[in-house]
């Protein structure tokens, strides 16, 4: 008998086509729980955890919360791939609506034929948290018989442990009442009280109304003030509403509309009376905007936004009986949309302030080095695109403000200047710049200087993308030059 060898027998054993390797996903989950702890009622909080494949196929897989009663716990996505040799991320949320105890899982359901099923186990426990609590004192305003204007306070108090986030306020039924303190946008200490003033003007034999404030106290969003004035009466109000848009970057015009307002006794047709109740200013409270409305009746208006910072407008309706509404307010928040804006204001109604922006050192009124009043839109990069500047504004008399903004600034650093062009009688004034960057409010640079006529305020450099504002403190120089030139 013939013997084969070892190697002979591996010969002959030898497949002649191709190998083939069979490619599977692999599942893995990490980590296996998730444990929220303590978390606040009714607060939500949230949690991650991946899903592996070390396998060389796609792995996909269906996931879904279980054993949860209560449904306190949400996971999101519900459904993935995960690419081999990748992982994905996944988030739980868990939100105790009562003081328990809480288990439950994700269960993933996979593709992965030796791991079908996968659990991830979940728990957390409700606990109570400080909460704000809002409490108005006292319970109601009565100005009793007064024919004439008087004026009373009301204590927004905070009787909870947590801080007291005030919003938006309004007032209801009678134009009588004014609002004096604007409480929007002020937090309340815990224990601590905002006295809000109240005024009333009668113009009927009795007049009522309420204020109503909006807080983030869970329990009482809106807080209710009801007011009296004359023994109050029983009249049904025209309701003043106002279309706002909110939010807008300046310079813009802000269109609004009345067209929601109504008179419950159906006495139209109705008439409109609109007024500015607040422009943007500064820490002085001198104020850093032009704004005006485009009309002051009719139901539709426009707002000239032209400063970053707040605006208030009011509008008040008035039915066929001549009897008004509370006025509405339209709260606009002027915030800038491009990268970088530099913006000038001053403090006299006659004089005329030019602002400059210059890229590099180029000197005042280079032509397009200087970004001013006689080279609006200067090409500093290939034309039409964000590194370009363009003044937006030229204020030729009083007050300002005049902006220069760039969408994307290039690397680089640019100069500020200011030029006294005109005083038109006013004399010295005192100029201030600001520096904002794209989405924020609040200016990252301000300085202000004592200008007279014809003097050049040497503001300060700003050094991109570190998007930093180095000042100077060199003093004024007279102008050597009014008016562009090519180098």
């Amino acid at each position: 008998m013939r013997r084969l060898s070892l190697l002979g027998l591996l010969a002959a054993c030898k497949p002649t086509g191709p190998v083939l390797i069979e490619l599977t996903p692999e599942a893995g989950v990490a980590p296996g729980e998730v444990a929220f702890g303590d978390a606040a009622v009714p607060q939500t909080v949230s949690a991650t955890f991946f899903v592996t494949n070390a396998g060389g196929e796609t792995l996909t897989a269906d996931l879904a919360v279980t054993d949860d009663a209560e449904g306190v716990f949400a996971v999101t996505p519900t459904a993935i791939e995960v690419a081999p040799h990748d992982e994905e991320e996944v988030t739980v949320t868990f939100s105790p609506s009562s003081f328990l105890d809480y288990a439950a899982a994700v269960q993933l359901r996979t593709n992965d034929a030796s791991t079908p099923e996968i659990d991830v186990t979940l728990s957390g426990r409700g606990v109570s948290a400080p909460v704000p609590d809002i409490a108005v004192d006292p319970a109601a305003l009565d100005f009793g018989e007064t024919a004439v204007y008087a004026t009373e306070v009301a204590l927004i108090r905070n009787v909870g442990a947590a801080p007291l986030h005030l919003a938006a306020w309004r007032l209801e039924g009678s134009s009588a009442f004014a609002l004096l303190t604007d409480p929007a946008d002020t937090t309340v200490a815990p224990g601590d009280e905002l006295p809000v003033v109240v005024a009333y003007t009668p113009n009927l034999a009795g007049d009522s109304g309420t204020l109503v404030l909006a807080s983030d106290d869970g329990d009482t969003p809106e807080a209710r003030l009801p007011l009296l004035g004359n023994g109050g009466g029983d009249f049904a109000y025209p309701v003043a509403v106002i279309d706002c848009p909110g939010q807008l970057s300046p310079p813009a015009f802000a269109a609004m509309d009345g067209f929601a307002s109504t008179d419950p006794n159906g006495q139209l047709p109705l008439t409109y009376a609109w007024s500015v109740a607040a422009l943007p200013t500064d820490p002085r409270g001198v104020p850093t905007s032009s704004g005006y409305l485009t009309s002051l009746s009719g139901p539709t208006t426009s707002m000239f936004v032209d400063a970053v910072g707040t605006y208030d407008v009011d509008l008040v309706v008035t039915n066929a009986l001549g009897i008004a509404s509370a006025p509405a307010r339209c709260r606009l928040d002027a915030i800038p949309d491009d990268d970088l804006v530099v913006e000038l204001t001053w403090d006299t109604e006659q004089a005329d302030l030019d602002l400059h922006l210059a890229e590099g050192d180029a000197p005042l009124f280079a032509e397009p080095g200087s970004a001013c009043w006689c080279s609006r839109t200067p090409e500093w990069g290939a034309a039409g695109t964000d590194d370009n500047p363009r003044l937006n504004l030229d204020d030729r008399a009083g007050r300002g403000p005049e902006n220069i903004s760039i969408p994307g600034p290039g690397d680089g650093t640019y100069e500020m200047r200011v030029h006294y062009f005109d005083d038109h009688g006013d004399g010295a004034v005192t100029a201030t710049v600001r520096v904002y960057l794209a989405s924020d409010p609040t200016p990252v640079f301000q300085a202000s200087r004592l200008m007279n006529r014809n003097d050049v305020w040497d503001v300060g450099t700003i050094r991109w993308p570190e998007a930093t504002v180095g000042a100077r403190s060199t003093a004024n120089a007279p102008a050597v030059r009014r008016a562009c030139y090519t180098p």
